[in-house]
């Protein structure tokens, strides 16, 4: 968990009396048995079927006040939700009625951050017998995921068909991978990271990466498909094979893509092709103006034709400026329509004889993923 992110102080100095008042005003007749698995999925479902946030959060609310949940149950509950501070209301509104307390602190780990795990901690510690002693709840670091270097489509300037709205923030994108990438069996991330497809929109680079974190390709072909339904940039999900090491694989999935669209008349996307004698050519008619003001000016005109370019061709265009302010400018007007940003900076950092510019370039691409 981080640290560079703190709860407002306001929630460490709510008195012990305070928090055994709001656990007597929360309880209710005690639980003799928690809900019924089928019951559970279809409260689940009552939450999920709320686009507006506050009103899922509101649905999530009714179920965690006045049903009857085990820890398993509440922690799937609270995995709709990416803040903390939502998180924390759900447990603490669950917690008096909750059916099984004594395994209670794993709900410490649904946290984001240490701060907020510390005071459902001490909310939960009210609860205790006087005189209990209760072992050290262990809070594990966020896991830490390392995606594999694929050409992650950029949906920032996507322009084509949206299936869904709104794509599902960065930060809550990172908090929903962390949770499934701690899961300790391929099944429970299987099954975490369908339950997720199937109620948040993803962007396709998003869908890819959750997908890396499934080592079954079957697995993640099922991942992609309910990804698709309500995918944000629909054009770029062809990108989406490169999650395959087999091509019968990546087959099937472009088969998938193909026929969905097919079914519903939408055009299929035409790929980008850049032949190297095109490329060629545009470097050859930029190279011809004389002035670098005029130069700069084509190239911006000309360069967004493409959206397929390669860190190195980018680099050869970087090359016909001489000053590292012209240098600067066109890597960061180029670096949207090149489709290997993994590899933008160690290409393109070398033309650069300031350490400044390389900064400023190394600031751009991270304020820019």
């Amino acid at each position: 968990m981080r640290f560079n992110k703190i709860i407002p102080a306001f929630l460490f100095v709510i008195s012990t009396t305070g928090f055994s008042i709001q656990a007597q005003q929360n309880r209710r007749p005690p639980c003799t048995t928690a809900m019924s698995s089928i019951q559970f999925q279809q409260a689940k479902r009552n939450i999920a079927s709320n686009v507006n946030p506050a009103e899922r959060f509101n649905a999530a609310k009714r179920v965690v006040t006045n049903g009857c949940l085990n820890t398993s149950q509440l922690i799937e509950i609270m995995s709709f939700f990416g803040e903390d501070a939502d998180r924390l209301d759900l447990a603490m509104k669950a917690y008096p009625s909750l059916m099984n307390k004594q395994d209670s602190y794993e709900l410490l780990n649904s946290f984001a951050y240490f701060s907020t795990a510390f005071v459902f901690y001490d909310f939960i510690r009210q609860d205790e017998p006087t005189g209990v002693n209760p072992s050290t709840p262990v809070i594990q670091a966020p896991v830490q995921v390392n995606f594999p270097a694929l050409n992650y489509p950029d949906h920032s300037n996507y322009q084509g068909l949206h299936k869904c709205a709104y794509p599902l923030a960065a930060t809550d994108f990172t908090v929903f991978v962390r949770e499934i990438a701690a899961k300790p069996s391929e099944a429970e991330k299987y099954d975490a990271a369908m339950n997720l497809a199937g109620t948040v929109c993803f962007t396709t680079t998003q869908a890819m990466k959750l997908s890396t974190l499934l080592q079954l390709e079957q697995n993640r072909y099922n991942l992609l498909v309910r990804a698709y339904e309500a995918v944000y940039d629909e054009g770029n999900f062809d990108a989406s094979t490169q999650v395959f090491a087999h091509i019968p694989n990546k087959q099937m999935l472009t088969d998938y893509i193909a026929n969905q669209r097919a079914t519903v008349g939408m055009p299929v996307p035409v790929p980008c092709e850049l032949s190297e004698q095109t490329f060629n050519r545009m470097k050859s008619s930029f190279a011809l103006e004389g002035s670098s003001s005029s130069r700069m000016q084509i190239v911006k005109n000309q360069l967004p034709n493409y959206n397929c370019y390669v860190s190195s061709q980018i680099k050869q265009i970087v090359s016909l400026f001489n000053s590292g302010s012209d240098k600067l400018e066109i890597s960061k007007f180029a670096y949207k329509y090149v489709t290997d940003k993994n590899n933008y900076y160690f290409e393109i950092s070398p033309l650069f004889n300031s350490s400044m510019d390389r900064q400023a370039l190394s600031n751009y691409i991270a304020a820019n993923p």
